[in-house]
């Protein structure tokens, strides 16, 4: 009988043991791993409240213990704007070239509960962001999209600003548009032939300018040999800082010349 007593309290002596055990394990992982029970929600995060899987509330900025009576999920959103990057798509202009066109989209969750629910989110952004870019690009020339950007991204801004998971479309940006080798070597020659027509015809004004010159000047010195003479002596002195060219005039060169006379016979 004594020996039966003797080994219940050592069993209870063991089992109480074991407990302290666990509990001290468990504290201590609780301890370890408080970080994942203490969640904190900030001023610009969305926090969702999911208790034994259903949604709760939207929690406002502080602490919480995801510890309960039932299982507590807190789930974040960012409240600011986020970017999008959207690849280069094929598309074909209202004038039959096609050529890709990659963008990027800024958007803002302002329903937590339905951009966090639906996992597509991004995928949705950029099925609205396609329907929209192919129906705009089949109403516009190529030329539009090389020369006229900030108005094609307000088109699009417009075209997708609602979207159904609880985003709104705040900007949406060209970042490029990417020509086939063969349309670039087009638009190339045709910029370079624009360019030697301007040059050609800047050429054209500028000897027209100077013949209208040399013809006014020699107007001026007809009749007028003082002028003639001081235009001699002031291109003489041009260039002070070289040496002068010998001019060697014959006698009577400076002299006036009447008319019907020749200057040869003298």
């Amino acid at each position: 009988m004594e020996q039966s007593i003797a080994f219940w309290n050592l069993a209870s002596a063991l089992f109480a043991a074991l407990i302290i055990l666990l509990a001290f394990r468990t504290l201590g992982r609780w301890l370890l791993n408080r970080s994942e029970l203490l969640v904190t929600v900030y001023e610009w995060e969305h926090a969702l409240l999911y208790v034994a899987g259903q949604f709760a509330r939207v929690l406002p900025p502080g602490r919480y213990f995801r510890l309960g009576i039932a299982t507590r999920d807190i789930y974040t959103l960012r409240k600011h704007e986020q970017l999008l990057a959207v690849y280069p798509l094929d598309v074909a202009s209202a004038d039959k070239w096609m050529f890709r066109v990659g963008a990027t989209i800024a958007y803002e969750i302002v329903d937590p509960k339905r951009a966090f629910e639906a996992n597509d989110r991004d995928e949705q952004l950029r099925l609205g962001f396609v329907r929209a870019l192919t129906k705009l690009a089949g109403e516009s020339t190529l030329e539009v999209f090389l020369t006229d950007r900030a108005a094609l991204d307000e088109k699009l801004q417009s075209s997708i600003s609602a979207s159904p998971v609880g985003c709104v479309v705040k900007a949406v940006t060209i970042t490029s548009v990417v020509l086939p080798p063969e349309i670039r070597r087009m638009i190339t020659e045709v910029e370079r032939a624009k360019t030697e027509g301007l040059a050609a015809l800047e050429r054209a004004r500028g000897e027209h300018a100077a013949i209208r010159s040399l013809a006014n000047a020699s107007r001026l010195l007809k009749g007028n040999a003082e002028l003639m003479n001081l235009r001699i002596l002031q291109t003489l002195n041009a260039n002070p800082g070289k040496r002068a060219p010998t001019l060697v005039l014959g006698q009577g060169a400076l002299l006036p010349v009447s008319p019907g006379s020749n200057a040869s016979e003298e």
